[in-house]
C-alpha cells in the first residue's frame, strides 16, 4: 500500500498554504484546525472543492478540564464528518497522577472508537516525549483508538543523544499517524529546516513503521520564518522542497 502524504495547513480557510498549491504540489490530504463551533461538513466541501481531503484533525486536550469528554466528543464528531482516520492532539498531565490520567485517556478512546476515529497523542513531554516513555503511556492506557502522533524532529528537540529511528522503533506498533519534521538535531533547538537539510533519517523512520502495517498518514508540519513571508512563491518553494526530497526518496508518491 502507497504512503498516504499529508500535509499540516491550519485553518483551511487561512492555510499555511493556498489550498490549490497543496493540490498543485500532488499532496492529497491535509491536517486542519477548527474552532468548537465551526461546522466541519462546511469545511469537507471546502476542501474538497479544492481536490483535497482531511486526514487529521488538530484538538486541544485539557485533561484536567471537566468539560474534555464533551470536548473530545465534539471534535471526533466533527473528525468523522471531514472523513479523517484520527485526531492529532498533545497532552500532559499537568501533575495529575497517572492512574487518573490513564483512566481519563481511556475514556477518550473511547470516544474515539464510538466515531471511528484513532486519537494520536504528539511527541511532547510528559507522556510521550521519546520511545521509551510513549511505550510505557501506551501499555498503561492499552486502548486500541489510543496511540502515537509521532514526531520526527520532537524527540530530538525534547531528549539529548537520541536517534528518531531509533526511538520510533521502541513505540511503532503504537503509532497512529506522523509528523514529518527536519532539525538539526540539537536539544531545545528550534531550527526546522527543509527537509534533507538536517539528521532526520526519513527512509529509515518509514521503513520502521512500513514493517509493522503503517502507511499514513505521513503528515509534514513545516515550521520556520519562510511560513508568515507574504511570498506565496516562496512558501511553495519550501513545501515543494520537502515533497521533492521524500519522493526522491521513494516513500511517497
Amino acid at each position: 500500500m502507497a504512503n498516504v502524504l499529508s500535509y499540516r495547513i491550519g485553518h483551511p480557510a487561512k492555510p499555511q498554504l493556498a489550498l490549490e498549491r497543496v493540490k498543485a504540489l500532488g499532496i492529497p490530504c491535509v491536517e486542519i484546525n477548527l474552532g468548537p463551533d465551526e461546522d466541519a461538513a462546511a469545511m469537507r466541501m471546502l476542501l474538497a472543492d479544492a481536490g483535497l481531503r482531511a486526514a487529521t484533525l488538530t484538538s486541544p486536550c485539557p485533561l484536567a478540564d471537566a468539560a474534555l469528554f464533551d470536548l473530545f466528543e465534539n471534535y471526533c464528531a466533527k473528525a468523522a464528518t471531514l472523513g479523517c482516520s484520527g485526531i492529532f492532539t498533545s497532552v500532559h498531565s499537568g501533575g495529575m497522577p497517572m492512574p487518573q490520567v490513564v483512566e481519563r485517556l481511556r475514556k477518550i478512546g473511547d470516544i474515539g472508537q464510538k466515531h471511528r476515529v484513532k486519537i494520536g497523542m504528539e511527541t511532547h513531554p510528559d507522556l510521550c516525549e521519546n520511545g521509551s516513555k510513549a511505550a510505557t503511556t501506551m501499555a498503561a492506557v492499552a486502548h486500541p483508538w489510543v496511540g502515537i502522533n509521532y514526531d520526527t524532529a520532537n524527540v530530538y528537540y525534547y531528549n539529548h543523544g537520541v536517534n528518531t529511528v531509533a526511538e520510533v522503533a521502541k513505540e511503532a506498533n503504537h503509532v497512529v499517524s506522523v509528523h514529518l519534521k527536519d532539525t538539526m538535531g540539537g536539544y531545545h533547538d528550534g531550527n526546522f529546516p527543509d527537509f534533507g537539510q538536517g539528521v532526520v533519517d526519513f527512509a529509515g523512520v518509514f521503513k520502521v513503521l512500513n514493517s509493522v502495517g503503517f502507511s499514513g498518514p505521513f503528515t509534514m508540519e513545516l515550521e520556520g520564518e519562510w511560513t508568515t513571508s507574504s511570498d506565496p512563491a516562496a512558501q511553495e518553494a519550501h513545501v515543494r522542497a520537502c515533497v521533492e526530497h521524500l519522493r526522491g526518496l521513494g516513500l511517497v508518491p
